[in-house]
């Protein structure tokens, strides 16, 4: 008797599958929940750069040309910078706006408006239209801006939205 009931005693019961099924999923689902953070965060590193070098080229914009130009849409304004670098990690393109004047820039670039998938480019004053074309700067200058995208995941270095004003603002 005791040899037909150690053979019945093989195996695991099935409170113990389960156990061992619900350890599994907790560990899955706290491996995702982390490899999604991590996404996020290197779109975040992203736009950060991506904010910073179009901040760069429009200051050497105005150093050239006295003035920041209408489109920071148009790559043809910047070169050496890639066509990409306009672009939100998520593919939403740069979005350029112009207002009257300072005060309505801040209301102009307004966070709670828009995808989020995007750039916000708000310059002034009103008739501003200064582009490179053939080498030379033509039209009138814009004589400020305010460059601004939305982060996935808000941190005191890099705020919701993260903004980026002209040098030469008042």
């Amino acid at each position: 008797m005791t040899k037909s009931l150690t053979k019945l005693q093989k195996g695991f019961t099935i409170i113990e599958l389960l156990i061992v099924i619900a350890i599994i999923a907790i560990l899955a689902g706290l491996v995702l929940n982390n490899f999604q953070g991590a996404q996020a965060k290197a779109r975040d590193t992203q736009r950060v750069t991506r904010i910073n070098a179009i901040h760069s080229k429009l200051e050497e914009f105005y150093n050239e040309a006295n003035g920041y130009p209408a489109d920071a849409a148009n790559t043809a304004n910047f070169p050496g910078i890639d066509q990409n670098a306009v672009k939100d990690p998520r593919g939403g393109d740069l979005v350029s706006t112009i207002v009257a004047d300072a005060t309505a820039m801040a209301a102009a670039a307004d966070p709670t408006s828009g995808s989020g998938n995007e750039f916000k480019y708000v310059t002034y004053p009103t008739g501003c239209d200064m582009a490179l074309s053939g080498g030379s700067y033509s039209g009138t200058a814009c004589t400020g801006y305010r460059l601004m995208t939305y982060v996935e995941r808000p941190t005191t270095t890099t705020p919701n939205p993260y903004v980026k004003l002209g040098l030469q603002n008042p």
